[in-house]
């Protein structure tokens, strides 16, 4: 199959999986050896029924934790931290932190509790979801609340431990993680469309986002300030942009092979999803075989980015509805990259 009926099939199949999903759109971006499709299909607005463009923005939620672990490794290259550093040795306020590694933070065994599954923190989102946080405020959540298990012992995934990572950049380098992001990886990689969401100037081109209350869309696009993500979240990209950093990435154009072998050995991630989980990076099955990347939630947003080394094959699904399934049409697209 030729790269024009590559595109063709990918396009009908992209159409097909918002259908039976019932989702407003989405963007796609596929990359197979020399054949290259970036797509999209739906609604970008449907008050003003603005169609999906490819190079869309969309929030990429937690997709946005395997940059900052990617920096977090850039620093260790360069000797400022190790993996085996405490927590407490950069952040104040972290129970049992001097017992929480680096690593432990970034593959989820910390037993940290997620200040998203806060109630205090639901709660006081709810009440004003134009509050503005601060990084501390967010861990002060998690603080107050008991562990899931002893450091080590397990694994959890807890958006905490993103937000702590973020800190430790910041007082390692002694710089704005938003400046690094731009400097370390956004600027050398070409990623002109991604950017920290609260932390700086928007690029335009956000579609909106939406979630489904009593049988109805809503517009869920600023439904909480970007803030109460931060690190751990609160990213926006386009498929473009995000196929670009996993195949850089994961094809040695960003970290040493010290650094990327860290980063893909993984812990046993207890989800049907996925293999395992490295730091900040997610091993899982798919029809193109073993891949590696990340999926990702935020308010009306779900994302899935993931590369297949040895197929050459990185695919990129973005959906603006909060109940999608990126990883599912990511399978849907791969199904079509094994078909004659």
């Amino acid at each position: 199959m030729g790269c024009d009926g590559l595109a063709v099939r990918l396009q009908a199949a992209l159409e097909a999986a918002i259908d039976a999903q019932g989702l407003p759109g989405a963007a796609a971006a596929v990359d197979l050896g020399a054949c290259s499709f970036r797509g999209a299909a739906g609604m970008a607005d449907i008050e003003t029924k603005t169609p999906v463009k490819p190079g869309d923005l969309f929030r990429v939620g937690s997709i946005t934790k395997t940059f900052i672990s990617t920096l977090v490794l850039m620093l260790r290259a360069e000797g400022e931290l190790s993996l085996d550093d405490d927590v407490s040795t950069y952040v104040e306020g972290v129970p049992g932190g001097e017992q929480i590694t680096i690593r432990q933070i970034l593959n989820h065994t910390s037993g940290l509790f997620n200040y998203t599954n806060s109630h205090d923190f639901l709660s006081a989102v709810d009440a004003d979801p134009t509050r503005v946080w601060m990084p501390e405020e967010l861990v002060a959540f998690s603080a107050a609340e008991p562990p899931y298990f002893e450091p080590g012992r397990d694994f959890e995934y807890s958006n905490t431990n993103y937000i702590l990572a973020g800190l430790i950049v910041e007082a390692v380098s002694g710089e704005p993680v938003v400046e690094l992001l731009h400097k370390r990886i956004l600027e050398p990689a070409g990623l002109a469309s991604t950017y920290l969401d609260g932390a700086e100037p928007a690029v335009p081109g956000l579609v909106r986002g939406y979630g489904s209350y009593d049988g109805a869309l809503v517009d869920t696009t600023s439904a909480v300030d970007p803030s109460s993500a931060w690190t751990s979240g609160g990213l926006v990209s386009n498929a473009d942009d995000l196929t670009t950093f996993f195949v850089r990435l994961l094809d040695g154009g960003l970290l040493g092979p010290a650094e990327l072998a860290e980063m893909t050995t993984g812990v046993d991630a207890l989800s049907a999803d996925l293999l395992e989980y490295g730091l900040g990076l997610a091993q899982r099955a798919s029809p193109v075989g073993t891949t590696y990347g990340h999926g990702g939630s935020m308010w009306g947003f779900v994302a899935a980015s993931f590369h297949a080394v040895e197929r050459d094959a990185a695919i990129t699904v973005l959906v603006n509805h909060e109940d999608g399934d990126a990883e599912r049409i990511v399978d849907d697209l791969a199904q079509i990259l094994n078909l004659p």
